[in-house]
């Protein structure tokens, strides 16, 4: 019985691992600050992509494409910062 049981917690470990979205909890103040703006980021750029589909007037797609490439850019230099810190993502 007592084998069943533990080869049952062994399973039931392996299962909360693989479906947990964060692995490793973090409560360093800076880092959850940063992957939230790194979210926010993604936000913005996912707004100016909308924004750009939906452009009509050559004045707003002119605008709505440096929009566009400005939240890339901060997202690209935001990875990078990532990478340098250590961070997972």
């Amino acid at each position: 019985m007592s084998t069943n049981l533990a080869m049952f917690k062994s399973v039931a470990g392996g299962v909360r691992r693989y479906f947990r979205k964060d692995p490793v909890p973090s409560n360093n103040r800076e880092e959850i600050m940063f992957r939230q703006e790194l979210e926010k980021t993604m936000e913005d750029w996912r707004h100016a992509e909308n924004h750009f589909r939906e452009a009509t007037d050559q004045d707003l797609i002119d605008q709505a494409a440096y929009d566009l490439l400005s939240a890339k850019s901060r997202y690209a230099y935001l990875l990078k910062q990532a990478r340098n810190r250590g961070l997972s993502l």
